[in-house]
């Protein structure tokens, strides 16, 4: 697959995805039972999220945000993803969901919007755990003011957000790419193994 016409976040994209798809061809099925099973616990945090999103946060960001086409978190290109969040948005994926993913990283993004942003908000199954965090500060004025009740609900979240994706324990996010690492994938997504801050923080903790 020629890239050279999109962009390079594209193809780091592409590349990153490509590669979980061929090592999760090499699962048997009880392995990829079993790496299901290892998420469990994240999916259901994110179904969690996504419920309080919705319903302190839906109808304020759609109108506010998206409608008007003026998006503080979805415009611009250089969205972070870990290699972990496309690892889950992949195995949480049907066929026609991952082509559609190869299919919008193989075209030139002509918009000043990320690439993933579809006319219906994000297309991935379960968009990157940095924009499920992402609040503005009129989302948060709109939701926090007045409502200590949301504001406690959302530090937890904070909380329970760093036991998946802050390694000064052992997190699921690193545990995701050693997996794919034993099975011979490496991906310029992988900071758990490769990004200063995070090895940093790694080594303060002795892991």
């Amino acid at each position: 697959m020629n890239l050279d016409h999109v962009s390079e976040y594209q193809r780091d994209q592409w590349v990153s995805f490509k590669a979980i798809e061929q090592a999760c061809r090499q699962l048997t099925d009880l392995q990829g039972q079993e790496l299901q099973e290892s998420l469990s616990t994240y999916v259901e945090f994110r179904e969690d999220l996504a419920a309080f999103q919705q319903q302190y946060f839906g109808a304020f960001c759609r109108d506010a945000c998206f409608d008007s086409g003026v998006s503080a978190c979805c415009g611009f290109e250089s969205i972070i993803t870990f290699f972990a969040d496309q690892v889950l948005t992949y195995l949480l994926s049907t066929p026609d969901q991952v082509a559609a993913l190869f299919r919008r990283l193989e075209q030139p993004n002509r918009t000043s919007n990320c690439v993933f942003l579809g006319d219906r908000g994000c297309i991935w199954s379960l968009p990157p755990i940095s924009c499920a965090m992402f609040l503005c500060d009129k989302a948060k004025q709109h939701g926090f003011d007045g409502n200590p009740h949301a504001l406690a609900i959302w530090e937890e979240f904070l909380r329970r957000e760093k036991e998946y994706t802050h390694p000064t324990q052992p997190v699921l996010f690193d545990d995701i790419e050693s997996y794919f690492m034993l099975l011979g994938v490496d991906s310029p997504h992988m900071y758990f193994h490769h990004g200063p801050g995070l090895l940093e923080l790694k080594a303060r903790a002795d892991l």
